[in-house]
């Protein structure tokens, strides 16, 4: 069963998450859903409302290690230097200088030019500026080990006019996208040799920030990578500009969360800060449902409820079906978190329906349980409200909100987000309110992740979506404020708690994990410190 998308026809977590576009003051993540009441809604169920507010945080673990292609992903992502300060604490630096050789140039004329690097058995980032006055004198750029090419870059000119292709190992060529005579080009070229997984060597191609070409398979298999070449042709009149060349090793830190001393650690730096249960996006699948076994595997697991947050990778058919006998059996457990007394607590993110919502009451009722309270997602308060209403759902909320601006403050945030819990609360009738710690999806943008329909373009215009990081101060009182508000709006809240975005969705900016950098250069888990003080005085 694919893990990304089983059915094209419902949207998956990844689909719901892939725009952080401006809605209702700022950019709003969720469902589109229904906006048509079509049903009942289904009202809220008597039982005694909790004595205090709630804390949950939204978990997302794709923090597997560079074995699997999930693990990869986020290693390459968190690789550059000016994100590393996002990595969860358990992660490593694996490769401290990874630059293997930057800024050099060649202006003009007919040249052959290589540069040298330490060979490399792993994966490689290539990146260079360059024009030609001529466009499609197939000037080429090729990368070598030793004598082995293994790609092979250069422009033509053809009936249907200019063209940046590859060359491809049966001999033929991929077209990556037009030229222009006299324009600059962003390129940067991706190669894996030894991709996780037991994958075939690639290589990603990008122009301009957009990928061009995914997983071209390499010409050859050398040892190792260790030149760059860049050729024109002497016979062509054309001139050829290279700047800002430089290659670096991709993935040069490692994260990997699946040990159960990391996971015992997460479970008590989220008790010693007041979270009450984490709100797992549930996959069946491995690698992503490692961190949930092995929290439901913890000695320490009474110290911190869980849920489940379902979206399409739940399953269908069959899939469901047995993954929710799964899931029902564990709301009975102890550790599950309920509301309103005895109502396990579900949210779905994607992949909504009346008969999913049935099903889920029904197989909860069959196995003596209190009746789940389920709650859906929207983009706008409308929406959610209308998909509350088809699906007869007991309330909405949000994933997530985001900016409306580039590089807005994370203020802009707060105060798009606390306006709109009050604007659930009047669509929807009963709202959880959402608590957003930032939204920065810059690392996919440069490192577009390698899960989900291919080639993945869902993160390639959010850079201009994205939130300057908040202070823990900043996010510990946003916190608060849902928190007050949550209490001083009881008739819409029946379920007394608030969800945070996130606890480790460090890849799109929302985070309270505690980071590699924050226990090394400050001893102390200061978000995490700031929320514990926080609800203290809440």
């Amino acid at each position: 069963m694919s893990v990304e998308k089983p059915d094209p026809a419902v949207p998956s977590r990844r689909d719901v998450l892939k725009v952080a576009a401006a809605v209702t003051g700022g950019a709003a993540l969720g469902l589109t859903g229904a906006t048509t009441a079509t049903a009942a809604t289904a009202a809220t169920r008597p039982g005694p409302r909790s004595p205090r507010t709630l804390v949950g945080a939204i978990r997302w673990d794709a923090y597997t290690g560079g074995t699997t292609r999930f693990g990869m992903g986020a290693n390459r992502m968190l690789s550059p230097e000016e994100y590393r300060f996002r990595m969860p604490f358990y992660s490593d630096i694996t490769v401290p200088d990874p630059v293997l050789l930057h800024d050099a140039s060649t202006e003009g004329g007919s040249a052959t030019l290589s540069h040298r690097f330490a060979g490399q058995n792993r994966a490689i980032t290539v990146k260079w500026d360059w024009k030609e006055s001529t466009a499609g004198g197939w000037p080429r750029v090729l990368v070598t080990g030793g004598s082995t090419v293994v790609l092979d870059i250069a422009t033509r000119e053809v009936a249907d006019g200019k063209q940046l292709v590859c060359r491809t190992p049966t001999g033929d060529v991929q077209v990556v996208q037009t030229v222009a005579d006299n324009t600059w080009y962003s390129m940067k070229v991706v190669i894996d040799p030894a991709p996780p997984e037991a994958a075939t060597p690639w290589a990603d191609i990008f122009v301009d920030g957009v990928r061009g070409a995914y997983h071209v398979p390499l010409l050859g298999a050398p040892a190792v990578l260790d030149t760059l070449h860049f050729q024109t042709d002497p016979a062509l009149a054309t001139d050829v500009s290279v700047d800002n060349v430089s290659v670096e090793v991709t993935e040069s830190v490692n994260a990997d969360g699946t040990s159960q001393a990391i996971m015992d650690q997460e479970i008590q730096f989220a008790s010693d800060a007041g979270i009450d249960y984490w709100a797992f996006d549930y996959y069946p699948q491995q690698p992503l449902g490692r961190a949930r076994e092995l929290y439901l595997s913890s000695t320490k697991k009474h110290l911190i409820n869980w849920c489940a947050i379902l979206d399409g990778n739940f399953g269908y058919g069959a899939d469901f079906d047995a993954n929710l006998a799964v899931l029902v059996a564990r709301m009975a457990e102890s550790n599950y978190q309920k509301v309103l007394g005895t109502r396990p607590l579900v949210y779905i993110i994607a992949g909504a329906t009346a008969g999913r919502v049935t099903a889920i009451r029904t197989k909860a009722a069959q196995a003596g349980l209190g009746d789940p309270y389920v709650v859906v997602t929207g983009w706008t308060a409308q929406s959610a409200s209308g998909l509350k209403t088809t699906v007869g759902a007991d309330a909405v909320s949000r994933y997530a909100t985001g900016p409306a601006t580039p590089g807005a403050p994370y203020s802009s945030i707060t105060e798009a987000e606390s306006a709109l819990w009050s604007e659930y609360a009047a669509a929807g009738g009963q709202v959880v309110p959402t608590v957003s710690t930032g939204w920065d999806p810059r690392p996919r943008h440069d490192y577009p992740a390698p899960w989900g329909a291919q080639p993945d373009t869902s993160y390639l215009t959010d850079d201009d979506f994205w939130s300057e990081q908040g202070t823990p101060e900043q996010i510990a009182v946003h916190l608060k404020n849902a928190v007050h508000w949550t209490k001083t709006h009881s008739p819409v809240t029946a379920a007394n708690s608030v969800l945070i975005y996130a606890w480790n969705e460090n890849l799109e900016g929302g985070w309270i994990c505690p980071t590699l950098y924050e226990l090394r250069y400050s001893g102390r888990p200061l978000r995490l410190d700031a929320i514990a003080n926080a609800l203290r005085t809440a």
